[in-house]
């Protein structure tokens, strides 16, 4: 398996089409550690400093696996969190669970 970026979301809260809060872990390349809940505003802050972050689903094993590579897009001036990377005016971190 490839090194874990900076950080992995494993769960999203929306409210409507906007994150409300992820459940995050730091990867330190080997490993996921120091599970967290974030804001919306701090992943955005995060990823503006050039921090990676991706997906993970857990296996039938319940091992992590790595999903889809997070980004930002910016729709008529407003930026959204994606993994799709599409030009859609709400916040999409694919089928990821609610929590």
């Amino acid at each position: 398996m490839s090194k874990w970026p900076d950080y992995v979301i494993t769960a999203v809260r929306y409210d409507g089409d906007t994150i409300e809060r992820v459940r995050v872990y730091e990867g330190d390349g080997e490993q996921l550690t120091d599970r967290q809940t974030r804001s919306r505003t701090a992943v955005m802050l995060s990823l503006f400093v050039q921090r990676d972050y991706c997906t993970a689903y857990q296996d039938g094993n319940g091992e992590w696996r790595k999903g889809a590579d997070v980004e930002t897009v910016d729709v008529d001036g407003t930026t959204y969190i994606r993994t799709d990377g599409n030009d859609i005016a709400s916040d999409d971190l694919g089928e990821l669970p609610d929590f």
